[in-house]
């Protein structure tokens, strides 16, 4: 009685932060005690998540079953998921040649990859919780049927594990598992075991839904409520005013100081992408006087003047990001970038469509380019090299050229409206860098989703990187871990000390030198 009426007495104030996956909460038909509403929906949302995990798994099962009774009576009439039929197995993926094996990942107290810089890290959260749904699953599978046996199968740990991702079927797991074996029928004893584990999560089928791209423009004012009893009176129920989110207007807001050549390169991508094809965009322009450059800044404003004459488009300028958002509507959509951003039409599309106003804002992950000197050389395929300079392709996408920017969120889109709610920037931040994670830890304080993906029309085009010494330490490691990862690729600098059989021998040498 006490295990189907649960009294947890582990965590404070009933919380279940860390017991919810537990065979006796799983067990039971009530939790005490659980007073906060948070806590309320925080169990209530998990529990029909595995209520509905519980009916993907019995489709699961339907198709294998359904496919297997295909092969049985060799009709061939109905169509297949070939995704879904077939079953479990770590050989569903054929690789054509070894670029194509998908590698494993070592999980033991730490994870070993060679798909992250640092090949030894810890154990992320969001894996650490698919592992425990996986050990809770195969428990509930082996004690199925425990009361009929007289045994029963505890979990303790995981020793160590294999994991990998095929993009096709799923996430393949191998897990060598210490459980508890403890048998209460006859003899009674207990003693620990340990089991291999061979698992796969397949993937369902992709779902597509159509967004009619129209949402309602909010409005809290008296105004609206105003215009809300005319349209009942008039015996309409849905307000007309409503926006076109695939048309929607998006000003660009991006701060300049000096640079004028990098500028005269971004301005012939937004001739190209927002002028020409007069896109419903407009450019706000932050223009800084450079002190080292003075003529940069009157040569901008020929530039800009020089653009407005010949498609009449307005730009607005200001002292700073925050006087940029200030020139927009109140209802405007915000897209802050960079100078040294290229980026396609295709994005501002992304732009639109993965902003929501007073719920979700777009942090995209940019490609960034790696330094070209070390990249570029005789023959290599990722550049256009030219006599006098080396310039990597703004197409090319790959390991070798470039990194995704996992961590970078100086890149953003959101509503003027969002901006001011949850503060905006920190305007007493001076420097590099900072004020964009402090803009990012402000929407999630304030329970906004933020919405990121790999945006592959986006390109940091690289330029050289200057840290000062002047900066917060904060600001200034980050600086120079940006610096140093925009350096090359870890298997290039890996190739490259593999090569030079004096810096491999260099510690050799070291100890010799010690020890004479």
């Amino acid at each position: 009685m006490q295990q189907i009426l649960y009294q947890n007495y582990k965590e404070a104030a009933g919380s279940f932060k860390n017991t919810l996956k537990s065979k006796e909460v799983q067990e039971a038909v009530s939790l005490h005690p659980v007073k906060d509403p948070d806590y309320q929906y925080r169990i209530f949302n998990y529990l029909r998540s595995v209520k509905i995990m519980g009916q993907y798994q019995r489709e699961v099962r339907l198709h294998r079953d359904f496919a297997l009774m295909s092969d049985l009576i060799q009709d061939g009439r109905f169509p297949l998921e070939p995704t879904l039929s077939k079953p479990p197995s770590l050989t569903k993926f054929h690789p054509l040649n070894s670029k194509e094996v998908i590698p494993w990942e070592f999980v033991a107290r730490s994870m070993y990859s060679q798909f992250n810089n640092n090949p030894r890290r810890g154990i992320e959260d969001s894996l650490k919780g698919s592992l425990d749904e996986l050990v809770s699953q195969v428990l509930m599978k082996v004690n199925k049927n425990a009361h009929l046996r007289g045994r029963t199968i505890d979990f303790k740990e995981i020793q160590y594990g294999y994991r990998r991702l095929d993009p096709m079927h799923g996430p393949d797991y191998i897990l060598d598992l210490l459980l508890v074996y403890r048998k209460y029928r006859g003899r009674k004893m207990s003693m620990n075991v340990r089991r291999h584990a061979y698992l796969q999560q397949a993937f369902l089928p992709v779902e597509f839904r159509e967004d009619p791209g129209v949402i309602e423009i909010e409005d809290s004012g008296v105004g609206a409520k105003v215009k809300s009893l005319i349209h009942l009176f008039a015996g309409n129920t849905v307000s007309p005013a409503v926006v076109n989110k695939r048309s929607e207007h998006i000003d660009v807001i991006m701060p300049l100081m000096g640079r004028f050549k990098i500028f005269q390169r971004f301005m012939d991508n937004v001739e190209n992408v927002i002028l020409k094809p007069k896109a419903n965009a407009r450019l706000v322009l932050v223009l800084y006087k450079a002190q080292d450059d003075p003529s940069a800044h009157q040569q901008t404003l020929d530039l800009v003047q020089q653009y407005r004459e010949k498609y009449g488009q307005d730009f607005s300028r200001g002292p700073g990001l925050q006087l940029g958002a200030e020139r927009c509507s109140q209802d405007a959509l915000l897209f802050f970038i960079d100078v040294d951003i290229i980026f396609t039409a295709a994005s501002l599309e992304r732009v639109r469509s993965n902003t929501h106003r007073g719920s979700q804002v777009y942090f995209p992950i940019v490609f960034s380019q790696f330094d070209p000197e070390p990249v570029c050389y005789a023959g290599s395929p990722h550049c256009n090299c030219k006599a006098a300079e080396c310039v990597l392709k703004e197409e090319d996408v790959t390991e070798a050229a470039g990194y995704w920017r996992q961590f970078g969120f100086g890149i953003a889109a959101m509503y003027r409206s969002d901006y001011h709610k949850v503060g905006g920037f920190d305007l007493s931040i001076r420097g590099w860098g900072k004020e964009d994670v402090d803009l990012y830890t402000k929407f999630i304080e304030n329970n906004y989703v933020i919405f990121r993906a790999v945006d592959t029309g986006m390109t940091h085009i690289f330029h050289t990187i200057q840290c000062s010494e002047s900066l917060e330490s904060a600001q200034l490691i980050m600086c120079i871990n940006t610096k140093a990862q925009s350096y090359a690729s870890t298997s290039l600098l890996a190739n490259q000390i593999h090569s030079n059989p004096d810096i491999l021998r260099r510690l050799e040498v070291h100890y010799i030198n010690r020890g004479s």
